[in-house]
């Protein structure tokens, strides 16, 4: 920035969504600022994408008054172009050079900074103005810098400016923000948001946000994490443009967790069968791997936005589609039946539970918890539900060492069957819990 306020220049900053671009503007901005330059900013919005010359007006609207200063033809040029008066629209290049004479006009009394963020939303108009004047800035005292995501199309791209690709956070940097900002998180959550993350700074901040009290911060995380509402509207946007062939198919590859190609070409319906993943490709949202034959979306956070875009019948069918699949894998087409069940199911409960003793043997005691969970969840009041949660409270209490949630599973669990709340599991959970609590 000091040196476009000495010899101008000009510079495009690009990234996926919600690494840090808008902040990296604001930054420049300020430091700007107090620098003594004069900043004028702009975004792009969809809103006003069609609205010829509107993101132009935006940047030189703080110069208006420096307009009478400009000659005739250039004045005039741009008060049409800007929308302040009537008269015949000026050829492009009359208006670019109007645009560019009136920044090196203001920039003779202070060094000048134009910062344009969010760049695909620019309008047609405004981009070819402010391309040509992005391109004439060496040796004067304007600066140009804008932002947008990448792998969204944009005029700019195409310009030959310089550029920078504004880089995730590295392993430590990702660890350090969020153990500052979540120290309470337990470690197994922490693991899984640094690694949906992808060193993501917006994601890092507001994933934790999006998750509920209870279970999934103690370690029960669902298998695609929730979004909260700005990453929703970073990450959705994309999915959301898709054909809905497309989006069918993605949302199967998602629930199924695995990408398993064999299991997309046998589930995917119509003419065109897996084929419609195509849009999805060349969105660059997902990556076809034949060799391993896997499916592969390029953020995890997508697999969140995809799940975020569905309903929760069109969930539902996809589950049980799946349990179809799963025959020969019981703890996978439990976890699937269970997903697909509206209300209690005693059978699929059942299914959950063997399920969750099946997890525990292998080591897993959160991921037994969690499938407990779901099972009194399916399970009607009565002495399987309370049976169920206080054997998740026992689990967390002796077997994890978590004693977050056990006070409120074994009330659950008494609130479930009063006359059986002193059952073994109840009661060697609770002198569990006792026992810890005092250590």
């Amino acid at each position: 920035m000091d040196q476009s306020a000495a010899q101008g220049g000009a510079l495009l900053l690009s990234g996926e969504a919600g690494v840090g671009k808008s902040v990296l503007l604001d930054a420049a901005a300020a430091h700007a600022t107090a620098a003594g330059t004069r900043v004028l900013r702009a975004a792009g919005a969809e809103f006003e994408a069609g609205m010829s010359f509107a993101e132009l007006n935006q940047v030189l609207y703080p110069l208006l008054d420096g307009l009478q200063q400009l000659n005739t033809l250039h004045g005039q040029a741009l008060r049409v172009a800007l929308g302040l008066s009537d008269g015949s629209p000026a050829d492009q290049l009359v208006v670019s050079n109007a645009a560019l004479g009136l920044l090196l006009q203001a920039a003779a009394a202070s060094p000048v900074l134009v910062i344009v963020d969010d760049l695909p939303w620019v309008d047609r108009a405004s981009a070819v103005v402010l391309g040509f004047v992005a391109r004439r800035l060496a040796g004067s005292r304007v600066g140009f810098l804008a932002a947008y995501r990448s792998g969204e199309e944009s005029f700019f791209e195409r310009s030959g400016l310089p550029g920078y690709e504004v880089q995730p956070l590295d392993d430590a940097a990702a660890a350090a923000l969020i153990a500052d900002r979540f120290p309470a998180l337990a470690p197994r959550v922490r693991q899984r948001l640094l690694a949906d993350a992808q060193g993501n700074p917006l994601a890092l901040l507001e994933l934790p946000v999006a998750l509920l009290s209870g279970p999934q911060r103690a370690g029960a995380l669902p298998t695609v994490l929730p979004l909260s509402r700005r990453l929703q509207s970073l990450f959705a946007s994309r999915v959301s443009g898709l054909p809905a062939a497309t989006r069918e198919l993605l949302l199967l590859a998602v629930l199924e967790d695995a990408g398993d190609l064999g299991v997309l070409r046998d589930v995917a319906s119509g003419a065109r069968g897996i084929e419609d993943l195509a849009p999805a490709e060349r969105a660059r949202l997902v990556h076809i791997d034949e060799q391993a034959g896997r499916l592969v979306f390029r953020h995890p956070l997508t697999r969140s936005a995809v799940v975020e875009l569905s309903t929760s019948d069109q969930r539902r069918r996809v589950h049980a589609v799946l349990a179809e699949q799963f025959a020969d894998r019981p703890e996978r087409r439990a976890w699937h039946l269970a997903e697909a069940a509206v209300g209690p199911h005693q059978e699929v409960a059942m299914l959950l539970e063997q399920a969750a003793d099946a997890t525990l043997r292998r080591g897993d005691a959160v991921g037994a918890i969690a499938a407990l969970l779901r099972a009194a969840e399916l399970s009607p009041a009565g002495g399987d539900r309370s049976r169920r949660l206080a054997l998740a409270a026992y689990f967390g209490a002796d077997v994890t060492g978590d004693l977050r949630d056990v006070p409120r599973l074994l009330e659950e669990a008494h609130r479930a069957d009063p006359e059986r709340a002193g059952s073994l599991v109840a009661a060697v959970a609770a002198a569990a819990h006792l026992l810890k609590w005092r250590w």
